[in-house]
């Protein structure tokens, strides 16, 4: 990054960048950068990594819940062969501090590093974390290589160019140079000792990316540099060539692809897959591969054993399914009318997974319909349960949600409040429940979206005045209080929400009135993630929804 120095600098590993005679530079680390004091909770994806108590120190990348990336020299007996590094645990005690920006304060959280697996091409290692780590954000690779004279940023632990230790996380600002094979170099604000393994990253679409960690460096302007040297220059190795290894390496199951996204945007639909790494795929067009509807309304998806359905409603009010196969083809979209009957102009539609099969629901003419597909794929007519579960004036929203037992709960919001019902195993429904009712904190609502975990149904709601909130209906139908999302996803009017659940966790994402979607997740233990603003998608969001898939 170019720009101004301040009387600050990053950090980099307590070890000493050294430049060959031909005048470049060798495979030390690199030192701490001339930046400015981080604000608080910014970048809490950066590590500070000490290494041997206190023998070095360097700055690291959490990229999922228990893993980071870092230079392996940091851990090497020689650091200028950081290649030679061993995989295993680390020779030294290794600790890292994640998401502190100030060290004399107990934010963050503080792990042991367990195990490290090195790359033989580049000064990179992967640091697993003693336990998983929760409610920091992650800092995924980038998807495409830096470019010469691209802005990048910094943020790291190491030495200023007045603080021997500083207790403060810095950041930086650098422009990319030469890009080589496995390296990028860097100029603009020092790079001093403490920052070796720092993360470099660009800004995608308002969402920050790993582009490489920072190596060697010139170290000009660093404290204890020979007022001589006036070069900044430093260097980095690349993470983006190398997403698969890093998946392959640190992903938590075999079967990766777990959450799948549907993103209605103004230009079409559009379908990515997040593994279990937290990176997403590009999204892909959706019509592209699997034909054309016309002025396509709405959409929902839902999986079984890997195969995702694909729900839409055209401009002519009619229902279409398509489907992604689990070894990635499509089957094409096909209309709907004459295997579930025709009903008035379809307006919304939600579907879950039953298990062998899918249940779908319809908002039509202000009445809410529920069809079946069995596992041979073949579908019942359309029934109007409205005799079955009561009338409700101006339905808005429809959701569902499949638990144990065979239950599948349906939800509905009518006017500004939100209702739920129960078709049960043996066919049979329950009557509208007003959510409202049954617990408390929830307030005017305008969208919701359920997910079954078990016996538990969890459901989020937006608020017509703004905010999000989140409750759990419990396998013995007791209703926890809502509690608010806004610190998660914003205190804003979403236009939309949608939520699934993938190996026990609970994931939600919503469109945003300014045109972005965000996504978290509530894990098995109950703490949440940190948001990522989720991107690949072309044009401005109108709808999302979200299925867990198993293949």
């Amino acid at each position: 990054m170019s720009g101004k120095r301040s009387r600050t600098a990053w950090a980099a590993a307590l070890l000493t960048a050294t430049v060959s005679a031909t005048g470049t530079l060798t495979g030390t680390a690199a030192e701490a950068l001339d930046g400015d004091v981080a604000a608080s909770g910014a970048s809490s994806f950066t590590a500070k990594i000490d290494i041997g108590d206190g023998a070095r120190s360097c700055s690291g990348t959490l990229i999922n819940n228990q893993w980071m990336i870092t230079a392996a020299s940091c851990f090497a007996d020689d650091p200028a062969q950081p290649t030679s590094l061993p995989a295993g645990a680390p020779k030294l005690k290794s600790t890292a501090t994640i998401g502190r920006t100030d060290l004399t304060t107990t934010t963050g959280e503080v792990r042991d590093i367990t195990q490290l697996i090195p790359r033989t091409d580049r000064d990179l290692v992967l640091a697993k974390l003693s336990t998983p780590v929760y409610g920091l954000s992650f800092l995924h690779p980038a998807t495409s290589a830096p470019e010469a004279g691209e802005t990048l940023k910094g943020a790291g632990y190491g030495r200023t160019k007045d603080t021997w230790v500083p207790d403060t996380l810095h950041s930086a600002a650098f422009t990319s140079k030469t890009v080589q094979a496995t390296t990028l170099d860097i100029d603009g604000t020092p790079v001093c000792k403490g920052d070796t393994g720092a993360p470099v990253f660009r800004e995608n679409d308002g969402r920050p990316e790993l582009a490489a960690i920072a190596t060697n460096s010139w170290q000009g302007g660093c404290l204890g540099t020979d007022p001589a040297e006036t070069r900044t220059g430093a260097q980095g190795s690349r993470v983006d060539d190398i997403r698969s290894w890093i998946t392959e390496n640190t992903a938590s199951t075999l079967s990766i692809w777990n959450t799948q996204m549907l993103a209605k945007t103004s230009t079409g639909l559009y379908h990515g897959m997040r593994n279990s790494n937290g990176d997403w795929t590009n999204f892909g067009d959706v019509q592209k591969v699997a034909g054309t509807i016309t002025d396509i309304a709405y959409a929902a998806d839902a999986a079984i054993k890997g195969k995702n359905y694909i729900f839409a409603v055209g401009g002519d009010g009619h229902v279409y399914e398509a489907n992604r196969r689990p070894t990635g083809g499509w089957e094409a979209f096909r209309d709907l009318t004459g295997e579930l009957g025709t009903k008035p102009a379809f307006t919304k539609i939600a579907v879950t997974s039953t298990g062998p099969g899918l249940a779908l629901i319809g908002l039509a003419g202000g009445k809410v319909y529920h069809a079946t597909q069995d596992s041979d794929e073949k579908w019942s007519k359309w029934g109007d349960v409205t005799n079955l579960l009561g009338a409700l004036d101006d339905i808005t929203q429809v959701t569902t949600g499949q638990t144990t037992g065979g239950d599948t709960q349906i939800g509905v919001v009518s006017g500004t409040k939100a209702y739920h019902a129960i078709r049960h195993s043996d066919g049979t429904w329950s009557k509208w429940g007003h959510i409202n009712q049954a617990t408390t904190n929830i307030g005017p609502v305008n969208g919701m979206a359920f997910a079954g975990i078990g016996g538990d149904l969890q459901v989020v709601l937006t608020n017509s005045t703004g905010g999000i909130k989140h409750g759990i209906r419990a396998a013995d139908g007791s209703w926890s209080a809502f509690n608010s999302l806004n610190s998660k996803l914003g205190a804003d009017t979403m236009i939309s929400i949608g939520a699934t659940a993938v190996s026990g966790e609970f994931q939600t994402a919503v469109v945003t009135p300014d045109g972005k979607i965000k996504h978290t997740l509530r894990h098995a233990n109950g703490k949440w993630d940190a948001t990522e603003q989720v991107v690949g998608y072309p044009g401005t969001p109108q709808s999302v929804a979200l299925t867990g898939s198993a293949g």
